[in-house]
């Protein structure tokens, strides 16, 4: 992808995002724009499709802090890491995400958030149907200056402020001075004070040494500063799942069958031209090779049966003149599947003869499995085999056919 939608999620679901479309390619802004709150995020949708999507995260609701360690950072220690600092923070440990940015020698540094925060960011994104597996702490998507100065940039009433390569935060103007002074006090003389450069106007009297840089739209020094940037706090229990293209999952055996018709076609056409016995030999077993790979539960077949065999397949799934055929049943299924944002399917087994499909599915609950009865085209039926509630959620079987 080209192209990447950034966008700025606000801290609450009455406050502003932002967002912008960046090209790659073109190393330029395409789109930019805000929406006035959670609810409106549902008109960046169409923009999300076909591009890759990352959300920057506001500064005052992640802590990055840097955690003196001894010994290996190792399993052990990374679980015990939170009560490494359980006095610093002001919520209990068991309500709070922990994600470790990077370790060095004696040092461990980590992103601290809320997890009804994060589980909260989520929820926007899924009710507005926007797939995002990268959440950067806005602060690290600031430029990394190799001078050791401080980078600022005001985005709406906040200031970003990245201090180091890991260690940055954010605050609202009427907060600046203080936290400046509570930082800058630290230093051991005037010398040791950092500058910093500021992408945005610097306010009058301001504490610290500040230095006008050229402005920059906040946004678009952001959208630079994702670019090949690795930091992802969805971790652990917030890691994203890699979804399977619905539309690729509906077509992979019939693509699989058509590829290896076509390699059989391919292989006919270079015996008869070539008639070279040892590249014959050598296609012939990657057929067969990929018709192991591509139907692993069917018995091994040599490669003059595995042409008549796939053919068998393709009439099974096209079906009869008069039938459903496991190809229109599918697009039948197609609407009542997708709205079961719940159900994963595990398998799928079509009985050509019975005109019958047998689908594997788990789900979050009982329900789900009536709620997809319910909504099956008048013309199909659904039969509901025992069900089986685990920790993985409720699983059973369900056979559909035609009425």
């Amino acid at each position: 992808m080209n192209e990447r939608l950034i966008i700025r999620l606000a801290s609450s679901a009455s406050q502003k995002n932002h967002w912008l479309i960046w090209s790659d390619s073109e190393n330029e802004i395409i789109a930019s724009g805000e929406v006035d709150n959670a609810e409106q995020l549902n008109l960046l949708t169409e923009k999300a499709l076909q591009r890759r999507v990352i959300c920057l995260l506001p500064g005052v609701d992640v802590a990055l802090k840097k955690v003196a360690i001894t010994g290996v950072f190792n399993r052990q220690m990374q679980q015990a890491l939170p009560y490494l600092i359980e006095e610093e923070l002001a919520s209990d440990v068991e309500k709070l995400h922990f994600s470790v940015l990077a370790k060095e020698t004696d040092l461990v540094y980590v992103a601290i958030c809320d997890k009804q925060k994060m589980h909260l960011w989520l929820e926007w994104l899924e009710d507005a149907q926007i797939k995002c597996k990268q959440f950067i702490p806005e602060g690290l998507a600031l430029p990394l200056s190799e001078d050791g100065h401080w980078q600022a940039v005001q985005l709406g009433e906040s200031w970003l402020i990245r201090e180091t390569e890991n260690i940055a935060w954010s605050c609202e103007l009427s907060m600046l001075e203080v936290i400046l002074e509570s930082k800058l006090k630290n230093c051991a003389d005037q010398d040791s004070i950092p500058q910093i450069d500021s992408y945005s106007p610097v306010l009058e009297n301001s504490v610290g040494q500040w230095i006008n840089l050229d402005p920059v739209l906040p946004m678009e020094l952001l959208a630079i500063g994702t670019q090949n940037n690795k930091v992802n706090i969805l971790t652990d229990e917030f890691k994203q799942s890699k979804d399977a293209n619905q539309y690729i999952e509906k077509w992979r055996v019939p693509a699989m069958i058509a590829v290896i018709l076509l390699l059989v076609s391919m292989l006919s056409i270079y015996t008869q031209t070539l008639k070279v016995e040892s590249q014959t030999a050598i296609i012939k077993e990657q057929v067969e090779t990929l018709y192991r790979q591509a139907f692993p539960r069917e018995s091994q077949l040599p490669y003059a049966r595995i042409n008549n065999k796939l053919e068998g397949m393709m009439a099974n799934l096209k079906g009869d003149a008069g039938g459903v055929g496991f190809l229109s049943m599918l697009n039948d299924l197609s609407p009542a599947i997708t709205v079961q944002k719940d159900f994963r399917i595990n398998n799928l087994k079509y009985d050509g003869k019975k005109q019958e499909l047998q689908i594997a599915v788990t789900a979050s609950s009982f329900q789900a499995f009536e709620k997809f009865s319910a909504t099956l085209p008048a013309h199909l039926s659904a039969e509901q085999g025992a069900l089986n509630n685990s920790q993985s959620g409720v699983s059973g079987t369900l056979t559909v056919r035609s009425k």
